[in-house]
């Protein structure tokens, strides 16, 4: 019962990510519709390269609704337990990141709505999640799972930004917030607060990892010290 509770907040978040992945899908089949222009895209009329832009926001959104359900299935135990699988889905997710998500991202943030800044923080997921891809994928290779481990952690926060940004956008616009300064804190904040829960829960794996380093050290002497004693019992005598 103890170990339920102490998995509800992680299947929760993985739970609210899953539905947030469903919104996104339900809400994006309209930009594949090769017959109209999206309403997203009417908003930022006149483009410079409508053309580019308008291909990547397609490539972009179907890169995002393959990745980032396969990031949430990655992040379970039951399928971090079977490696083969794990190492399949993975490289999918991997390749979609790095050739779908990330390149048509930067296309996307230069025209995104707030300006500079947020055109910012738009740049810096993109390279956040590319960054610690390629450094995921390379620790795996040589079998580093703990540096693997965090990598690909952050690249899931970041991912799980367009949930978390979206749900605060709409909490803004129920309680009124101005939509130009809403737009900036729904994306900075999941942004760099995802980040810090990453390196967090990467500290204090690692304080852990070295407590259980140094019990281990200095119960080792201890082990040494007691040995076994073997009681010589006496041999039965055959004759008497």
């Amino acid at each position: 019962m103890t170990r339920f509770f102490s998995q509800l907040p992680r299947r929760g978040f993985l739970l609210f990510m899953l539905l947030g992945w469903g919104f996104i899908f339900a809400s994006s089949l309209a930009y594949f519709d090769l017959g109209r222009i999206p309403e997203f895209m009417l908003e930022k009329l006149p483009l410079r390269f409508e053309s580019l832009w308008l291909v990547s926001l397609r490539i972009h959104v179907a890169a995002a609704l393959i990745s980032l359900p396969l990031c949430i299935v990655l992040m379970t135990r039951a399928l971090q337990r079977r490696p083969a699988i794990h190492r399949v889905l993975g490289r999918v997710a991997g390749m979609t990141l790095l050739f779908g998500l990330v390149p048509t991202g930067v296309v996307l943030a230069f025209d995104a709505k707030g300006g500079r800044f947020v055109t910012a923080g738009f740049l810096l997921s993109g390279a956040i999640v590319f960054a610690c891809t390629v450094r995921g994928v390379l620790a795996a290779r040589r079998g580093d799972l703990v540096t693997h481990q965090r990598a690909m952690r952050h690249v899931f926060a970041q991912m799980s930004v367009a949930v978390t940004s979206r749900a605060l956008l709409m909490m803004f616009d129920v309680a009124g917030f101005d939509p130009d300064l809403a737009y900036v804190v729904a994306l900075w904040g999941p942004v760099l607060g995802s980040a810090l829960v990453v390196e967090l829960l990467s500290l204090r794996g690692a304080r852990l990892a070295l407590l259980i380093e140094r019990i281990r050290r200095e119960l080792a002497p201890l082990a040494l010290s007691i040995r076994p004693r073997i009681v010589a019992r006496p041999a039965n005598r055959i004759g008497r």
